[in-house]
């Protein structure tokens, strides 16, 4: 699968492609900082989604969205974003964006969205709080004991702490348990949901939550 990601900030670009390395090794990441280099990769390459700033240079989402759908390019788009307002994250959604995903969002957050897009589940949503029961992110609550009744109250403990998107120390730390109680805990984790990385596990158990499968 091959991804595009137009983003004129390198670090925050190099940042995102290391963390699909990691948890989804399948998707080929493609990088353009600007919209013209961004048309030029699109003209030569097919892509399965577009990962879009809203701010772009001169370039407001609006108009970037615009020469790329001139362009021919009718490939799903999440904007990912610093920008949070209310009113930009709905002309977004308005313009045909698949989600909107804050960069403050925890990683998990943008991981599941991208799994969603690229696996064809295009329910445009905004990744942020509404009022009700969510996860952080704006994602639905995930009763994760009672689709993994194998799992121990304290492995269920780590897995809500892992699908935030912290990391080992963190969740030792927040849990009083130390880094080598939390990778077992992990192991568990991944071994119940039937996968091999932490991000799989997160998403799989949103996409079982939401009735996916």
């Amino acid at each position: 699968m091959r991804a595009l990601w137009i983003e004129d900030h390198q670090l925050i670009g190099d940042s995102l492609a290391i963390l699909l390395q990691v948890v989804m090794p399948e998707v080929s990441l493609d990088k353009a900082r600007d919209l013209d280099s961004a048309l030029g990769l699109i003209a030569t390459f097919r892509y399965e989604l577009v990962l879009l700033d809203w701010w772009l240079g001169p370039h407001d989402g609006q108009a970037t969205m615009r020469r790329l759908r001139e362009a021919g390019c009718n490939t799903p788009v999440i904007v990912v974003s610093g920008d949070e307002r209310e009113a930009v994250m709905r002309q977004a959604m308005a313009l045909g964006a698949v989600g909107y995903v804050p960069k403050s969002a925890d990683p998990d957050t943008l991981v599941a969205a991208i799994g969603q897009a690229l696996h064809g589940m295009v329910t445009p949503r905004l990744a942020r709080p509404e009022p009700g029961a969510t996860a952080p992110g704006g994602l639905p609550a995930i009763d994760v004991a009672a689709l993994f009744p194998e799992l121990t109250s304290r492995q269920c403990e780590v897995f809500r702490a892992l699908m935030r998107g912290l990391s080992d120390k963190q969740i030792g730390r927040d849990l009083a348990i130390s880094d080598t109680t939390v990778k077992t805990h992990v192991r568990a984790i991944l071994q119940a949901v039937g996968v091999h990385r932490r991000g799989e596990a997160a998403f799989a158990a949103r996409q079982r939550g939401s009735g996916g499968y």
